[in-house]
C-alpha cells in the first residue's frame, strides 16, 4: 500500500512538472509567454492601462487557425459585456428616459412579477445590482445559443425573448425555474436574463435596437470604433473564434445578447475602462455624479455595484491583491475568458481577453500565475 501511494504521489508530482511552468524571468512578455505555453490557449490579447493611458499591449498565439493575434483583434468577452450595458442604462437614467426605481412593468407589453412575491415591485436598479430575484434557467438559456446551429446572431429578438421567458403565458415561463424564492431587491443572485430584460426596457424607452443605440451613445463618442453587439454588424475578419477542447467553435450568440455577446478589442475597451476616470476629460460618457451612483456598493454585501464588481479578484482567488478600490467584471463562456480591473483613484487598469473558456484543469495554473503578475504590474 505505501509503494502504491509513494507512486501515485511520484506521478503527480510529475504530471504539475509537465503541465506548470515556474520560471520568472523580469521580463513580462516573456513571463507571459512561458506560461501560455504551458496551456492550451489558443490566443490571448492584454492591454495595461497606467495613468489613464495604454502602458503596455502583449499579444500571444493565434486568433484562429491562420491568423496570430494583434491589439486590434476582436474578442467576444461573455459577461464583462454587463459593464457596458449598465453604463447604457445609466446614460439613460441620466438624461432623464428612465429613473433606476422605476417598476420595469413601466416599459414592458406584459406583466411581469416574481410570482412568490406577486404584490412586490421589481425595479430597474435590482436588474443592474442583480437582487431583481429573476432566475436563470440554464435548461432554456443553453439550448438558445447558436453554436450547435452553426453559429451567427440568435434569430429571437430580445423581445420574443423577454415575453417567452417573463411573461407567465410564454413558452419557457415557469414559476419555480425563472424565479427565485427571494423577495425582490433583498437578496444578490446574478441574472444573466436580467441584463437581457435590461437590454429591452432600453429600446423601449429609445425607440431604437438595443446595439444601435449603444454604438451611437456609448461607442462612437470615445472612438470605439470596431466594437459590435452582433456578428452582422461586424467590418473585419479580424476576430478570435473561441475554441474548447481544441476545437473551433463557431462565432455564436444568443438572444440575451446584452448580457454577453459583446465583440471588441483591447485598445478599445481601455477607452471604456478610462472613460470612467476621475479626472476631467473629453471621453466622458457618464458625469461625474452619475458614475459615483453606479459605483455605490448596492448588494453581495457590499461588492457589488450597478454593473460593476468590487470581487472580481475575489472571483479569480486573488483576494490579497483587493485593496477595496478596483472594479470589475469577468467573463467566462464556452470558449471565451475575459477580465478587466480599473482603479479611478491610480488610473490603472487591466484588461485580459482569452479564446479559451478557464477549466478545472493543472494547466490553468499558469494562467492564475499570469494574472496575478499582470495586476501587480499593473499596480491596481
Amino acid at each position: 500500500m505505501l509503494s502504491i501511494l509513494l507512486a501515485i504521489i511520484v506521478v503527480g508530482t510529475a504530471v504539475v512538472f509537465v503541465k506548470v511552468d515556474f520560471s520568472n524571468p523580469s521580463n513580462l512578455e516573456e513571463f507571459v509567454t512561458n506560461k501560455l505555453e504551458k496551456t492550451s490557449v489558443k490566443g490571448v490579447s492584454i492591454a495595461i492601462i497606467k495613468d489613464n493611458k495604454i502602458d503596455q499591449t502583449i499579444q500571444y498565439g493565434y486568433a484562429n487557425e491562420n491568423m496570430k493575434v494583434n491589439d486590434e483583434t476582436l474578442f467576444q468577452i461573455a459577461s464583462l459585456s454587463k459593464v457596458v450595458t449598465a453604463t447604457t442604462v445609466l446614460k439613460l437614467h441620466e438624461e432623464k428616459f428612465i429613473d433606476l426605481d422605476d417598476d420595469v412593468n413601466k416599459y414592458l407589453p406584459f406583466q411581469l412579477k416574481n410570482p412568490h412575491f406577486p404584490n412586490e415591485t421589481i425595479t430597474i436598479r435590482m436588474l443592474l445590482d442583480h437582487t431583481s430575484s429573476i432566475k436563470d434557467n440554464w435548461d432554456v438559456l443553453d439550448e438558445l445559443y447558436t453554436i450547435e446551429s452553426g453559429g451567427g446572431d440568435s434569430n429571437i429578438t430580445l423581445e420574443q425573448f423577454v415575453k417567452e421567458y417573463l411573461d407567465k403565458n410564454g413558452k419557457w415561463y415557469s414559476k419555480e425555474t425563472n424565479f427565485t424564492e427571494n423577495k425582490p431587491g433583498e437578496t444578490f443572485e446574478y441574472s444573466n436574463v436580467g441584463y437581457g430584460l435590461l437590454g429591452f426596457i432600453v429600446e423601449k424607452a429609445t425607440n431604437m435596437p438595443f446595439d444601435k443605440y449603444v454604438k451611437e451613445t456609448i461607442f462612437k463618442p470615445i472612438g470605439m470604433k470596431n466594437t459590435e453587439w452582433k456578428h452582422q454588424n461586424i467590418e473585419t475578419d479580424n476576430i478570435a473564434s473561441p475554441y474548447e477542447y481544441g476545437k473551433e467553435l463557431p462565432h455564436y450568440s444568443f438572444p440575451t445578447y446584452p448580457d454577453g455577446s459583446l465583440k471588441t478589442n483591447v485598445i478599445e475597451f481601455s477607452k471604456f475602462l478610462t472613460s470612467m476616470s476621475i479626472e476631467e476629460t473629453d471621453d466622458k460618457i457618464l458625469q461625474p455624479e452619475t458614475i459615483e451612483e453606479m459605483l455605490k456598493p448596492h448588494s453581495n454585501e457590499g461588492k457589488q455595484a450597478l454593473g460593476w464588481s468590487y470581487s472580481t479578484l475575489e472571483d479569480v482567488f486573488m483576494k490579497k491583491l483587493n485593496n477595496g478600490n478596483i472594479i470589475g467584471h469577468t467573463g467566462s463562456d464556452p470558449g471565451i475568458f475575459s477580465i478587466a480591473l480599473y482603479n479611478r483613484e491610480k488610473g490603472n487598469g487591466l484588461v485580459i481577453f482569452m479564446n479559451k473558456q478557464m477549466e478545472l484543469e493543472i494547466e490553468t495554473i499558469n494562467i492564475y500565475s499570469m494574472i496575478k503578475r499582470l495586476v501587480e504590474t499593473a499596480d491596481l
